[in-house]
């Protein structure tokens, strides 16, 4: 974002109404059109949108331009998760998922009550379901979204990423089509300190969906390639990215090393508990692990390994959620003593 404070109106349209009944369960889905996002573009900048209870509507906003209020968290959840666009009823899958992320991952009773510091990294949000995020009574309260609408997607996109930024987490920059999200965070101070930290430091958070299917096993390592450069800028603290891989193939195993990157998970390709993808429902194709966070192993960061979320996750009306289990981990600057 912009260091300038905007208070621009920004409407969107309501949600279609959806039920049982609803045409969304019915239609036929149509093939997907990445259109292919030109990653090699230069930086776009995205303004996030944040919920104005008070007027009732969303508005373009910059949240640190009024400066930084301490204290700042020195540790943040991270979720990422694709909820397949694919499935009949986006919709309903979608606001079951938000759900499901509120109570059961973040355990907020209400949709009043707001999460501990967190970014949610969403991939595969449906064109017809988008508009549901912005609707969420949780969302409205909790979060800044980016981005504002399905026009930011590549051109033709049937679907694309969506990263919500708790308010809770002030935030500088963002930009697409890997989409990118800089947060400032404290660095803890030692024990027993009469200060509030040893000083303000940057983050950069990346929500990616790399090609799919064999003929993207070109492509996948220059894209993550150049995720893992954004990530590494001189300037930053440390970089984490988290979505979708598509890891399909031998060639995929070895592309985050490759790029500098570090995988949270410390188990096998082939241990259950990393997988996150082909038993909702059972695929014809073998379980894998799919889904990843990865992140810059430098001094001053801590990931933890992710665990699985959504796993058995179904709407009311007996649909999986997604045909992907979403990961949850947790993100630490600490000290270097």
């Amino acid at each position: 974002m912009f260091d300038s404070d905007i208070d621009e109106p920004f409407i969107p349209s309501p949600p279609s109404e959806f039920d049982g009944t609803s045409s969304d369960t019915q239609q036929a889905v149509p093939l997907p059109i990445r259109g292919r996002s030109n990653m090699l573009d230069i930086p776009r900048p995205l303004r996030a949108v944040r919920y104005s209870m008070h007027k009732k509507r969303w508005a373009q906003t910059s949240n640190c331009a009024r400066g930084i209020k301490e204290p700042l968290p020195s540790s943040f959840r991270l979720l990422t998760w694709n909820i397949d666009f694919a499935s009949k009823a986006p919709k309903r899958r979608l606001a079951a998922g938000l759900e499901y992320i509120r109570r059961d991952v973040f355990e907020c009773k209400t949709p009043s009550e707001r999460p501990n510091p967190c970014c949610i990294l969403l991939q595969e949000v449906s064109v017809q379901a988008f508009t549901l995020i912005l609707a969420n009574e949780w969302i409205q309260g909790s979060f800044l979204v980016v981005p504002s609408s399905t026009e930011k997607w590549p051109h033709g996109a049937h679907y694309g990423n969506v990263t919500l930024i708790s308010r809770m987490l002030p935030n500088s920059n963002m930009t697409r089509n890997g989409l990118f999200v800089d947060l400032k965070l404290a660095v803890p101070a030692p024990p027993h300190a009469p200060r509030l930290s040893d000083g303000i430091v940057q983050m950069r958070i990346a929500n990616t969906h790399l090609e799919s299917l064999p003929q993207g096993a070109r492509a996948r390592p220059e894209q993550l390639g150049i995720i893992a450069e954004s990530l590494q800028e001189y300037d930053l603290h440390g970089g984490v990215v988290g979505g979708d891989m598509n890891a399909i193939g031998p060639s995929d195993m070895g592309i985050a090393e490759q790029v500098g990157l570090t995988d949270a998970w410390q188990g096998s390709e082939e241990e259950e508990e990393g997988i996150t993808w082909g038993h909702q429902p059972p695929s014809q194709y073998p379980a894998r692990r799919l889904d990843k966070v990865l992140w810059v192993a430098r001094g001053g960061v801590e990931v933890e390994e992710p665990v699985r979320v959504g796993v058995g996750a179904k709407c009311g009306t007996g649909e999986w959620i997604s045909d992907h289990y979403g990961l949850v981990t947790n993100v630490h600057v600490v000290r270097q003593d």
